[in-house]
């Protein structure tokens, strides 16, 4: 695997799960990507030395290793996972239009094109210009491949202990980037907190009781992922602005280590999905939370939506909207297990083994 490396404590050669990593060394930062004589030289050496090369685009110097796959013979997979879009700005104009004309020339070189969905190609630009200017080419629709993800009761606790008291817990799993639109959740988070139907109730097991007794709830924001992501240093302070307002209802866990996701999923009563752009294609939090038993709020865009649409394990809200999250977000706090019983679903349409042998025969 090449990549950049993009953090100078890390080595340049290395392996990860048993996979050789070579990271190239960059001369300069560009927005969110970088420039590299290395990467050329690497991309020439490895072209030339292996069977097939599979590009993971978005990304600017992908078509370089496919050039050189192409000049030595050898099969190009292109693996289209979204596309970008930067923040407004002269600019990110100019790197985001180098970017989509670089992204092009990959597909073009590419034997093989795979992205998630097929909802998601209809409605990307660079994939119906592809079918315009390639004809014949064919897309494969491969979802990630996701396996049920292990939950430990002690951490559990340990997550429900950090979060203190509760009713209900509403779950976040994405990095503090402008396309994940944790904006409108924290919008919504008032009325879902003040409607009627949630608070006369009680929550107890999972479930929603009714309590004429009551007239409070308290719930709470959880977000877990990466605080520091690159290029989002402006989307952070607005952020963190907005959460002063919610200082008591919104706590950030950071980087959650993969042994220890299931156990956040599982904690939560709903993971929220309130993305905003075609950044976002596809969202394997969603299901990785459905595999754990957790109803799913996501965002209407092509794509995102598929998950929920296909198991029914949640609810689609219009983009931007937190008057819509709201009233969805309460839709399920208060009918929690008629999303949760269709579980079974999940794992028939979104088998890791469907997955794996799709790529494998892909591949070979």
């Amino acid at each position: 695997m090449l990549c950049m490396k993009h953090d100078a404590n890390l080595e340049e050669h290395g392996k990860v799960g048993g996979i050789g990593v070579i990271r190239a060394r960059p001369l300069l930062k560009l927005s969110k990507g970088f420039l590299s004589w290395e990467w050329v030289v690497q991309s020439w050496r490895l072209a030339q030395a292996h069977d097939a090369v599979v590009v993971n685009l978005p990304q600017f110097e992908g078509w370089i290793i496919a050039v050189f796959a192409k000049l030595f013979g050898k099969r190009v997979i292109a693996v289209y996972h979204c596309e970008i879009v930067l923040p407004d700005g002269f600019f990110n104009s100019v790197i985001q239009s180098l970017l989509e004309m670089s992204n092009m020339l990959t597909l073009l070189l590419s034997d093989r094109v795979v992205t998630y969905t097929a909802d998601y190609a209809r409605s990307s630009r660079l994939l119906r210009s592809l079918r315009l200017l390639k004809k014949g080419i064919k897309i494969y629709y491969i979802v990630p491949s996701m396996h049920k993800l292990h939950v430990r009761k002690a951490r559990i606790d340990a997550f429900q202990k950090k979060i203190g008291e509760a009713d209900f817990v509403i779950g976040v799993a994405a990095r503090l980037a402008r396309e994940k639109g944790i904006e409108y959740l924290l919008e919504a988070l008032p009325a879902v907190r003040c409607h009627p139907g949630l608070r006369a109730g009680i929550h107890q097991n999972k479930q929603w009781i009714p309590d004429p007794a009551r007239n409070d709830i308290d719930v709470k924001v959880v977000i877990a992922g990466p605080m520091e992501p690159v290029g989002e240093d402006g989307y952070k302070r607005y952020i963190m602005e907005l959460v002063r307002k919610h200082r008591d209802d919104v706590v950030f866990l950071g980087e959650v280590k993969p042994a220890d996701i299931g156990s956040f999923y599982a904690m939560c009563d709903v993971l929220v999905l309130p993305s905003v752009n075609s950044t976002e294609a596809f969202g394997m939090v969603q299901v990785e939370a459905m595999l754990c038993g957790v109803p799913v709020v996501a965002s209407d865009l092509p794509g995102v939506r598929v998950p929920v649409k296909k198991t029914r394990m949640g609810s689609v809200v219009p983009i931007r909207d937190p008057e819509a999250l709201a009233r969805a977000v309460v839709a399920v706090l208060k009918n929690r297990e008629l999303y949760t019983k269709i579980g079974q679903e999940v794992k028939k349409s979104f088998s890791p083994e469907k997955s794996e042998k799709a790529f494998v025969d892909l591949f070979v």
